[in-house]
């Protein structure tokens, strides 16, 4: 039972003695994760050996060691986003509920030896759902890292554009983001566009989505990846894209941005300063999902602070709900038409499909009856059981059972009258 009650748990009962280790306790507090979910004035990073920190951006680098850990993480973020956002909400009800008419199953990959489940609902609302964001976000990263490949072969120069606008405390971010929207619509179409098009060689655009928050509010941002077929250097792009995009914002009803800060060009190959890992792909997926950068928060920082029970937890839900009213229906990224097509990409795959993708070359370690699953979630250690069904298959019936019989013995308390926790 320790996986139980270690940081496997998604919100399990647990407590911290006087000397700050972890123990089983009857309360159901959610468990503090330590300074990883602080999203306060300490340096990103803080307290953690420097290997697990990247030093060039501050991130937490979550590689294998960590993999558990940043699992656990996520089933207690998508637990705060139940409270914050509501049981009724799609999000609320993600990696809980059974398919119709299926039984869930534990699978083992054959390849990575990572564990998951089958057979469970899932909501597909990335910007919400840590699980989803995390699977999605992953399969967009690996559909980019092709894009670039393909447009390198085509012999095509890709150019990453950030643009942003000026932005206070007190803007509406629902607004602004219908706004945001509405000026890149008038950049890249009519006359103006379709001269730029022409002048720079741009044969397409993927454009992703972006918001962070800080001492000026929510910043809702892009960031485009722009294929040209002419070697343009950045100032270049910059000088034609930038006047664009100012009188854009003007005609979109929003503060007109500066030259120095309002369009930034990049080389594509700022994919090469990075990791793998953390390369340009992962630049325009995951920005709704890494830790912000020292002195902003990502929304999904805000859910962090609420499960690190920060003293603003209160604001922090509020402006967690702002969010994700701001982003409901949103795309994370968008292919400009034809795009695909040049490089030869295929359909492509919606938040859905992405979502319920599953490996087909992965063992099945355990057919679950419907009361297994039911005392799994009601003991918030889903995973808790893939922790074990990873590193000691052997050992998971017996957890599965222990969670049985705690299920039985709760139904029974509950029926005969007696207070449970």
């Amino acid at each position: 039972m320790d996986k139980l009650t270690t940081v496997g748990a998604e919100r399990t009962h647990l407590r911290t003695d006087s000397s700050g280790a972890r123990t089983a306790a009857g309360g159901g507090r959610r468990p503090p994760l330590g300074n990883r979910t602080k999203t306060t004035s300490k340096p990103r990073g803080a307290g953690l050996p420097a290997e697990q920190v990247n030093p060039m951006t501050g991130e937490i680098i979550e590689g294998e060691r960590t993999a558990q850990l940043a699992r656990a993480e996520r089933f207690a973020l998508v637990a705060v986003a139940r409270e914050v956002l509501g049981k009724d909400h799609r999000t609320g009800k993600c990696m809980q509920r059974r398919l119709p008419k299926q039984t869930v199953k534990v699978w083992k990959d054959a390849e990575h030896g990572k564990a998951f489940y089958s057979g469970v609902r899932t909501c597909a609302r990335l910007w919400t759902c840590a699980h989803c964001a995390a699977k999605i976000s992953e399969r967009r990263r690996v559909e980019l890292v092709a894009a670039l490949a393909a447009a390198k072969a085509l012999g095509l120069h890709v150019k990453l554009l950030t643009l942003t606008i000026p932005h206070g405390i007190g803007d509406d971010v629902k607004v602004i983001v219908g706004k945001l929207l509405g000026a890149w619509k008038r950049t890249t179409n009519g006359r103006a566009a379709k001269e730029l098009r022409e002048l720079l060689g741009l044969k397409g655009t993927i454009r992703a989505f972006e918001v962070t928050y800080g001492a000026n509010g929510f910043h809702p941002h892009l960031h485009v990846l722009l294929f040209l077929d002419k070697p343009w250097s950045n100032a270049s792009v910059h000088a034609a894209f930038s006047p664009l995009w100012q009188n854009s914002c003007r005609l979109a009803g929003l503060p007109i941005p500066s030259d120095a800060h309002g369009c930034r060009v990049d080389d594509g190959s700022k994919a090469a300063a990075y990791a793998s890992k953390w390369g340009l792909e992962s630049e325009m997926t995951k920005g709704h999902v890494k830790r912000g950068k020292q002195g902003g928060m990502t929304p999904f920082d805000f859910l962090r602070a609420v499960l690190a029970d920060d003293p603003d937890a209160a604001k922090y839900r509020g402006l967690f709900r702002a969010y994700a009213d701001a982003f409901q229906g949103q795309r994370q990224l968008y292919w400009s038409n034809g795009l695909r097509k040049l490089l030869e990409l295929g359909k492509e795959a919606t938040d859905e499909e992405l979502a319920a993708e599953q490996t087909e070359k992965a063992t099945m370690l355990a057919d679950l009856s419907v009361d297994q699953w039911k005392a799994i979630v009601h003991a918030r250690a889903q995973a808790a059981v893939l922790d074990v069904a990873e590193d000691k298959p052997q050992e998971l019936r017996a957890l599965l059972d222990a969670l049985h019989r705690r299920w039985l013995d709760y139904r029974k308390r509950r029926a005969n009258g007696i207070p449970v926790t």
